[in-house]
């Protein structure tokens, strides 16, 4: 027996909310926002918003720790 896909992006009643999830890391929280409607968006957008989401992602992983978007040190 196979359980329902509930909460899967394919599910009419799955809403996640236009708020995406805060990770106390302001860039990440950035390239999440961007990405909070992506699923009402033109599919020929996609490419672009989840290409810069990437970018941005990568980027707070390359940053040391000491140069945090917030100024502050961890």
């Amino acid at each position: 027996m196979t359980e329902p896909d509930q909460g899967q992006a394919d599910d009419p009643a799955h809403d996640p909310g236009t708020s995406p999830p805060l990770t106390g890391h302001a860039a990440v929280n950035e390239a999440l926002r961007g990405l909070a409607d992506l699923g009402s968006t033109p599919l020929a957008d996609h490419h672009d918003r989840l290409a810069k989401a990437q970018e941005t992602l990568q980027e707070a992983l390359d940053r040391p720790d000491n140069q945090r978007d917030e100024g502050e040190p961890r």
